[in-house]
C-alpha cells in the first residue's frame, strides 16, 4: 500500500478498486483482474504466476512473555497459548507448524483461548498479548523492528509460504492488467524469497 501512491502517478488516470481479505475469492464469478494469493494454490482453472516466498516467523507481545515467560523448545509450548488462525471459523486449527531439520512439517496441537479467521484479528489478538502467531516475516518486520513483537524459536518456524499472482486465462489481458501485475511483481520481489 505504501508505494501505491507512485503507481497511480506513474499512471494518470488509472482507477483500481482494491479489496484485501482473507477470504478465497471466486476471481472469475467475482470479476476481478488479477489476485495475489498467499499460501497453497488450489484451483488450477486459474493462471498461477508464482512470486517468490514469505519466511515465516513465529511472534509473541512483550506483554504475553511477560505474563508467560519465552519459550526456548517445542516442549515449552505446552505451557503456553496460540492464538488460532483458520480460514474458516468452526475448522479446527493444526496448532503451532514447524519444519523440522530434514524438512518435515510437524505441528504441535497447543491451547488458546482465541481462534480467528482474518489477519488484521490475528495480529491484533498477538499484539494485545492473547498469545503466539506464526506470520510472514515481512507484514511484522516494522513491528520487531520496534520491539512491539519478538520473534520466538527461529529454529521452529513453520515452512515459507508461496505468494503468487493469479488471473483469468485470457489470451490477451488488457494492458492496464499487465501493467499492474508487472508493478506488483516488481514491489514484492524485495520481500520473497526465491
Amino acid at each position: 500500500m505504501p508505494q501505491l501512491p507512485a503507481f497511480l502517478a506513474a499512471h494518470p488516470g488509472r482507477e483500481i478498486e482494491l479489496s484485501a481479505t482473507d477470504r478465497r475469492v471466486d476471481l472469475v464469478r467475482e470479476g476481478f483482474d488479477c489476485v495475489l494469493r498467499v499460501g497453497t494454490l488450489a484451483d488450477s482453472s486459474l493462471v498461477a504466476r508464482p512470486l517468490g516466498h514469505y519466511a515465516m516467523v513465529n511472534c509473541a507481545s512483550p506483554t504475553y512473555l511477560k505474563a508467560h515467560g519465552r519459550p526456548s523448545t517445542l516442549d515449552d509450548l505446552a505451557r503456553h497459548q496460540l492464538v488460532h488462525y483458520v480460514p474458516t471459523l468452526g475448522a479446527r486449527s493444526p496448532g503451532f507448524e514447524c519444519v523440522d531439520t530434514l524438512g518435515a512439517t510437524h505441528a504441535v496441537p497447543m491451547a488458546g483461548a482465541l481462534t480467528v479467521n482474518n489477519s488484521e484479528a490475528y495480529l491484533g489478538a498477538c499484539l494485545a498479548g492473547l498469545g503466539i502467531i506464526q506470520v510472514p516475516e515481512p507484514g511484522v518486520r516494522a513491528l520487531l523492528a520496534k520491539r512491539a513483537l519478538v520473534s520466538l524459536l527461529p529454529a521452529w518456524c513453520p515452512a515459507p509460504m508461496p505468494v503468487s499472482l493469479l488471473y483469468a486465462h485470457r489470451r490477451h489481458s488488457p494492458r492496464r492488467v499487465q501493467v499492474f501485475m508487472a508493478w506488483l511483481a516488481e514491489v514484492l520481489a524485495a520481500h520473497v524469497l526465491p
